[in-house]
């Protein structure tokens, strides 16, 4: 199997980034193009009408941080790589294997905060959600 498209989960934790330098070096040995996916949970697209902060105006203000971070992060490290970014808003343990599927990629490259004990019974873990729903090779980078 020819591995030409990957889709990299990009937010701008530390894990997240170890995994968006790793995918686009991955990417350039194999020539293939790259996703980054950016998940806007819901909750941060609420707003507080209380403080005058409309969901429309929270969910654009949040939209526009991820493309600035994605174009950081690709002008960094994604030099002479295809690249394209999807953002979307949601729980990310569903959105990355639905996008992997709508983008036919060949790979799904993701960090993990590598969570123990309390925080990953009360957070879960999404790389491992990520690797139970997905139907192509998930690639986890561990934190360092």
């Amino acid at each position: 199997m020819k591995i030409d498209k990957i889709l990299i989960v990009a937010d701008d934790s530390g894990s997240s980034i170890n995994a968006i330098k790793y995918g686009f070096d991955l990417a350039k040995e194999l020539g293939a193009k790259v996703a980054l996916l950016s998940v806007v949970e819901l909750a941060a697209t609420e707003g507080n009408v209380d403080a005058g902060i409309f969901p429309d105006d929270a969910e654009k203000e949040s939209e526009n941080k991820i493309i600035d971070f994605l174009n950081r992060v690709k002008k960094e490290h994604g030099k002479n790589t295809d690249t394209e970014f999807i953002t979307k808003t949601g729980d990310i343990k569903s959105i990355v294997a639905i996008t992997a599927k709508e983008w036919k990629a060949k790979l799904i490259i993701t960090g993990t905060h590598q969570r123990t004990g309390i925080s990953k019974l009360f957070n879960g873990s999404v790389s491992e959600s990520i690797i139970e729903n997905s139907r192509v090779p998930v690639c986890i980078v561990p934190m360092g």
